[in-house]
């Protein structure tokens, strides 16, 4: 997987929540999603200290989101949980591949990759992470049905996602 653990449940959790504004306890949202419940919690405080979510406590508190779904991107996630440096670099290992007179030889394909997954990242939005069923461990049938209904923006993290069905 290109992301950590930590920023895969914070997307999930980020796409499970209700959109009316109401509020969803971490341990319901591990329970829908089947994912350990102190871990999402601690991924949802960091999640609301950023500034995402808001978080209240008490019998009727929880987590909702801070803006609309099609407003917070995926990108924005992935340099809260793993920063985007976690994508600098070399693919190789190499230290300062790109300051060399002849870099690794993944260097100019990996770059392309990297610059094309930035701008993606970067157009998708939680709200088009709704529109999958993120428990479907299948992958295959609502895959297909995901790339037909997904903007063009989506659609090459669509087909990644199949990939890794």
């Amino acid at each position: 997987m290109l992301f950590s653990t930590a920023t895969g449940y914070a997307l999930r959790a980020l796409a499970a929540m209700p959109e009316d504004g109401s509020y969803s306890l971490a341990k319901d949202l591990a329970s829908n999603l089947e994912l350990p419940g102190p871990y999402l919690a601690k991924i949802l405080q960091s999640l609301a200290q950023e500034g995402m979510l808001h978080s209240v406590r008490g019998p009727r508190g929880g987590f909702r989101l801070a803006r609309p779904a099609h407003h917070i991107t995926v990108g924005e996630v992935v340099g809260v949980m793993d920063g985007m440096e976690s994508m600098s670099g070399c693919v190789m290992g190499f230290v300062n591949c790109e300051g060399r007179e002849k870099p690794c030889p993944l260097h100019t394909a990996w770059q392309e990759v990297k610059n094309h997954l930035e701008q993606t990242m970067a157009t998708v939005t939680i709200r088009d992470l709704q529109l999958v069923d993120l428990r479907n461990e299948t992958g295959a049938p609502w895959l297909r049905s995901l790339e037909r209904r997904a903007s063009a923006a989506a659609r090459p993290v669509v087909r990644g996602l199949a990939r890794e069905s």
